[in-house]
């Protein structure tokens, strides 16, 4: 059975007009509030992370290693475990201090441009390989189902229409602190397309491949060793390396932090997140060893990646793979959306900006909004551009847990950044770098030498037989072993600055660190004319008024501790808007402190006052 090329490729553009709908539906007001703010919406939308490494690549990770394939969820699934203790704080501080990405998150802490470029940056080639593979599963799910070599010109058109959809629905204000309401409603519902789309494709697998459970089991009986193919590995492979990276991409990949504390509407919807998403990752692994089975019995050709595929061509009615490759669609764009939103937001706060802030006389939030755009469309067509690089010279899940260990590259610094108040932005540089470096040599270098884009002299298969280890373990053991040494040595020899301490101070305690001192600018009217000589009249306006209204305070208030408020929750504005490096520079030369008052005395004492109390609390609890 086969089906024309162009018919699935005009299915697969109606399937994202329909996804149009559900996003203008959602930002428009047509849905309730109350259903879009509803925890089940926040944790299908965390569905993000099963992307086509889940919906394709898992069946021939478990060809290949058996039940190892399931660490990519168990790990995801211990990180949700921590929430306590590692989301909520993280959440508390992105919500307190307006910080959209994990970019912001370290720039805030080691109060480091240098930070925010690094991992920005990082971040950037890191994540290509994944944008490349959700391109390429898209396109190889057509020539599956069409028997027809898909041309380049459909992924491009494929990479366009997202491009799109991003614009529209992501990027249409011009900050990133607005929430995106339609958008998360559009990636909840793609979440349950391919979870239905997968579990239908194990069904029929179950009933029309085996007959049911009884022929299933009839049929594992007679081959046992495919079984013992999916223990073996389990005692012999990484499975404790694949567990970590799992942890760590759960909330590190541009797309999960995004999803988990950019969009969150509700604090409580985390707490159902705890067990709702791992739920959600239970439902859609189900039907993966069916499928890898189904297969196997019927003798197919293709590469396990695309059983799925195989099994409806070969069983069901000729609207069984449509549905299949619909699923497929959804795991891809919801992540290509995603990650591009998460990319512009970091590339242009760290990066654009820094080197190309607009004069005051430009509008600010225009020039905000065309940057934002034409990074997101620059991003996708990156991936595009690495997918044409990489071709078929790559598995998916090969290209997946690449991305994997470039993320994890960053638990090092979140570490620090919640639980080592000692922790210094010398240090986190430094190991980020060596880090960088070491992903760089073992897997970024050998990925491009076997596509044929570079040549190197740098034996690495030798390095992993010499080593004894997996590819996976080696450059996961190495690149973090280093970036651990290098990060708690550069701490420990350098000293941390003013705004490090109070950074830390409110990273590591659930207290907020107040402001000491008061503002030279006595009157709100002032504030504005010192923030026009960098933003703009415009933006000082709207920010000023912006930062009043959420205080609950009059245009003409001239008290000291009002104003010393009011400067500091513009800055926490400022920081959603340009990020928080930016922000903290702007406030600190345009908003100065006297601190050499009185006040800034009483105010410092009280902190320690508050701190010793807060203690004192914990004392007693324990």
């Amino acid at each position: 059975m086969s089906h024309d090329l162009w018919l699935l490729f005009g299915i697969g553009f109606l399937y994202l007009a329909l996804l149009f709908v559900i996003a203008y539906a959602g930002d428009s007001g047509r849905i309730p509030e109350r259903l879009i703010r509803h925890p089940f919406i926040y944790v299908l939308s965390l569905g993000v992370y099963a992307t086509s490494w889940t919906y394709y690549g898992s069946v021939g990770f478990a060809k290949t290693q058996g039940y190892l394939f399931l660490t990519i969820y168990l790990g995801v699934t211990l990180a949700f475990a921590l929430t306590p203790i590692l989301f909520q704080p993280l959440l508390r501080l992105t919500r307190e201090y307006q910080l959209t990405s994990l970019a912001d998150l370290f720039a805030f802490r080691y109060r480091s441009q240098l930070a925010g470029i690094l991992v920005t940056l990082f971040m950037l080639v890191g994540t290509l390989p994944y944008i490349a593979l959700q391109i390429r599963a898209v396109t190889d799910s057509l020539q599956m189902i069409s028997h027809t070599v898909a041309p380049r010109i459909l992924a491009l058109i494929f990479c366009s229409a997202l491009v799109v959809f991003a614009i529209l629905f992501g990027a249409r204000h011009s900050t990133s602190r607005e929430k995106h309401r339609g958008l998360v409603l559009a990636i909840a519902f793609e979440s349950i397309v391919k979870l239905v789309a997968l579990l239908v494709v194990g069904l029929v697998t179950l009933y029309g491949v085996f007959g049911g459970f009884s022929g299933l089991n009839q049929w594992l009986a007679a081959n046992p060793e495919v079984l013992e193919r999916l223990y073996q590995p389990v005692r012999e492979g990484p499975w404790s390396t694949l567990l970590l990276l799992a942890f760590a991409a759960a909330f590190l990949l541009p797309r999960q932090f995004h999803m988990l504390f950019a969009e969150n509407l509700e604090p409580k919807a985390l707490k159902t997140a705890t067990w709702g998403f791992p739920l959600f990752l239970l439902l859609i692994n189900l039907p993966i060893p069916l499928i890898l089975w189904g297969g196997e019995a019927l003798g197919l050709t293709l590469p396990p990646d695309y059983f799925a595929l195989g099994i409806t061509l070969d069983q069901g009615p000729s609207w069984l793979p449509v549905l299949a490759f619909i699923g497929g669609i959804s795991s891809a764009s919801a992540m290509m959306i995603i990650t591009t939103l998460a990319l512009s937001s970091m590339t242009l706060n760290h990066i654009l900006l820094p080197t190309n802030f607009p004069d005051p006389q430009v509008n600010l939030y225009r020039w905000l909004l065309l940057g934002r755009r034409l990074l997101i469309a620059l991003i996708i067509m990156a991936g595009y551009g690495f997918y044409v690089l990489l071709e078929k010279h790559t598995g998916l899940v090969q290209l997946g847990l690449i991305s994997f260990v470039a993320v994890a590259q960053f638990l090092p610094g979140i570490i620090g950044l919640l639980y080592w108040r000692r922790a210094t932005r010398f240090g986190f540089i430094l190991g980020l770098i060596a880090g960088i470096l070491g992903w760089t040599g073992t897997l970024l270098i050998p990925l491009l030498e076997s596509s044929g884009f570079v040549r190197t002299e740098f034996d690495i298969p030798a390095l992993l037989q010499a080593s004894g280890m997996d590819k996976w373990e080696f450059a996961t053991f190495w690149t973090l072993t280093v970036n651990i040494l290098l990060f708690v040595f550069g701490s420990l020899m350098s000293k941390q600055s003013l705004g490090e301490r109070e950074a830390a101070q409110a990273c590591c305690s659930e207290s907020l660190v107040p402001l000491g001192g008061m503002v030279n600018a006595v009157s709100t009217a002032q504030f504005t004319k010192q923030l026009s000589q960098m933003l703009g009249a415009e933006a000082a306006h709207r920010e000023v008024d912006q930062a009043l209204r959420d205080l609950s305070l009059h245009v003409n208030e001239t008290r000291p501790a009002q104003l010393r408020r009011l400067r500091e929750r513009i800055e926490r504005n400022l920081s959603g808007l340009l990020g928080p490096q930016l922000a903290h520079m702007i406030i600190n030369r345009r908003l100065q402190l006297d601190i050499h008052t009185q006040s800034a005395l009483a105010d410092s004492m009280r902190f320690i006052e508050d701190q010793l109390e807060h203690s004192r609390t914990r004392l007693r609890g324990l």
